[in-house]
């Protein structure tokens, strides 16, 4: 589910405006490209996902225009969102509300000052006033652990989905698939019953339903490899669903004493014990916990290397999941998710499971283990 910020478009109309960057700045290296920009609208909103760019990038800039590669009419650069706690600006996701009916043709630039990437692909967004079909899913993956599977895809560029049916055989390609479960979200994490099935999603809402994405092979007991294989170059892997996971974990911290305040806010050396903040950002017996055994399902989990906060080791309350097909220490390219709620409030530490999309974020093993 693409969560994302929202604002009037009539605010980027005037933006524009203001706005007039040469695409590359003397002595200023552009950063790397972004990719993979997909769209999903609901009535007059609209949302936008993209792969971040590689190398040093400031902001993004977004490009509207009425016909397919046409000069744009709206020029937006993310650098307007301005709050240094979480770095809006460095964000790949964009969503504007009250947008007019037509189609329009957006793609995206990575930006490094004033020195411009090339621009994704170019994305011809639908909005109407009543809905628009849903995309076939996309990336659809799996991870089993035995006889238990986790299942997930990401929505295709198209209208919001208000359901999921998952469509499942015995036989590859099969046009008439016997099981037929319909979902209220982009994952399913259920026990399989032992056997070999072919599965694939497709996304439904009132317009209609899509195509079906990629078709995979479930079979079970199974294991599947330890790192979930990279998408395509500039792809992302959707986002495992683990809440049941983290809470049996925690539950089990808890038991070992790992989220007393005193253990899980540990006092660095060198720093004021009394500065919380400093104690939050540093590795911490629980979060090592919650991060070694969530590797045992899938080592693309690690550290939020927590990029707004001054002397961060890691976020000591977040995990990471690196989604992308780049090298993983460093990638901005990561789902978060905070693990620990109440941290550093002594006594007042609960488990919690909670996904951020508005909070930018680094991945890193923290020196603990391989990538």
């Amino acid at each position: 589910m693409i969560h994302v910020r929202r604002v009037v478009l009539a605010i980027l109309v005037v933006a524009a405006a203001a706005v007039a960057m040469p695409r590359v700045a003397a002595r200023q290296a552009a950063p790397g490209d972004p990719a993979n920009l997909t769209w999903v609208s609901n009535g007059g909103s609209l949302s936008l996902l993209w792969t971040h760019s590689t190398g040093a990038f400031t902001h993004y800039q977004l490009e509207a225009a009425l016909a397919p590669g046409a000069p744009p009419f709206v020029v937006f650069p993310t650098s307007a969102f301005v709050d240094p706690t979480k770095l809006p600006q460095l964000l790949n996701n964009f969503g504007a509300s009250g947008v007019g009916p037509g189609t329009y043709y957006i793609k995206v630039r990575g930006m490094n000052g004033a020195a411009a990437s090339n621009a994704t692909n170019e994305v011809g967004a639908v909005i109407a006033n009543g809905c628009v079909p849903p995309g076939a899913p996309t990336n659809f993956t799996q991870i089993v652990r035995g006889t238990l599977g986790f299942l997930m895809w990401n929505p295709g560029s198209g209208g919001q989905p208000t359901a999921y049916i998952l469509q499942a055989s015995f036989s590859p390609n099969d046009p008439a698939p016997p099981i037929q479960v319909p979902l209220g979200t982009p994952y399913f994490t259920l026990a399989i019953p032992p056997g070999s099935y072919y599965v694939k999603i497709a996304a439904a809402n009132a317009c209609g339903v899509s195509a079906p994405s990629n078709e995979l092979n479930v079979a079970s007991p199974n294991t599947t490899p330890d790192r979930t294989p990279d998408p395509a170059p500039g792809e992302r892997l959707p986002q495992p669903f683990v809440r049941d996971i983290v809470f049996a974990l925690a539950a089990q911290a808890r038991a070992a004493g790992l989220m007393d305040g005193s253990v899980s806010c540990p006092v660095r050396p060198g720093f004021d014990p009394n500065d919380i903040e400093t104690r939050k950002v540093n590795l911490n017996p629980y979060i090592n916990y919650m991060v070694d055994n969530l590797r045992l399902i899938d080592r693309r989990f690690g550290y939020n290397a927590k990029p707004t906060r001054a002397n961060a080791i890691v976020a000591g309350d977040e995990i990471a999941y690196h989604y992308g097909s780049d090298a993983p220490e460093g990638s901005p390219n990561v789902y978060l998710v905070d693990t620990l709620g109440g941290h550093c409030t002594f006594g007042r530490e609960t488990a919690d499971y909670r996904p951020f999309y508005n909070e930018f974020g680094r991945w890193t093993a923290a020196g603990r283990f391989v990538p």
